[in-house]
């Protein structure tokens, strides 16, 4: 991906791995959003979004063990937000925060001409992370534009400002202004 990001195609899932299919590898409900998240709004790859996670799907296949089965595969409800967020703040260079094996967060700087984001994400407990995003968001309100977390929280004079993601899920801050 880092030699040729425009040609690293990037999935969390497709007609390959879903059940009942010869590559069956399944992503457990509650991570899909999270991993979502870091196709969509990370600045290298070219995404690649599964229907049925956009959509849902249900369909009977016959298994491995020769009996019929029900596949019942939901939408994931925050997928749409998480496309429209790629085309709008997902923009300019990009500074990674791993600091934390359970939380991570990256951020889009934005550009000029077009705002960034902050994305949180945490595979354990709810975290709060402080981010430095300078001064230019000195005093700036920002919420998450998933609707995770429902407060705004304000930057300091210095643009610094500690920002919260529930525990198991992915938040997206973005100046309030923006929303």
């Amino acid at each position: 991906m880092a030699a040729i990001p425009d040609h690293a195609v990037t999935l969390v899932g497709n007609h390959d791995t879903q059940p009942l299919q010869a590559m069956e590898a399944s992503v457990e409900p509650w991570f899909k959003p999270l991993a979502y998240a870091l196709i969509l709004l990370r600045e290298n790859g070219v995404p690649c979004i599964f229907y049925p996670d956009l959509y849902g799907a249900h369909y009977s296949d016959t298994g491995d063990d020769g009996e019929s089965h029900e596949v019942e595969m939901s939408r994931i409800d925050c997928l749409p937000r998480l496309i429209e967020a790629r085309k709008r703040f997902a923009n300019g260079p990009q500074t990674d925060l791993f600091d934390d094996p359970h939380c991570i967060a990256f951020i889009r700087h934005g550009t000029s001409d077009a705002p960034g984001c902050v994305t949180i994400l945490s595979n354990g407990a709810e975290v709060w992370k402080q981010v430095d995003l300078g001064p230019d968001h000195a005093g700036a309100g920002f919420r998450d534009y998933l609707g995770h977390c429902e407060e705004e929280i304000f930057a300091d004079d210095a643009g610094k400002l500690d920002l919260r993601v529930n525990g198991g899920s992915v938040s997206l801050w973005v100046r309030s202004e923006t929303i």
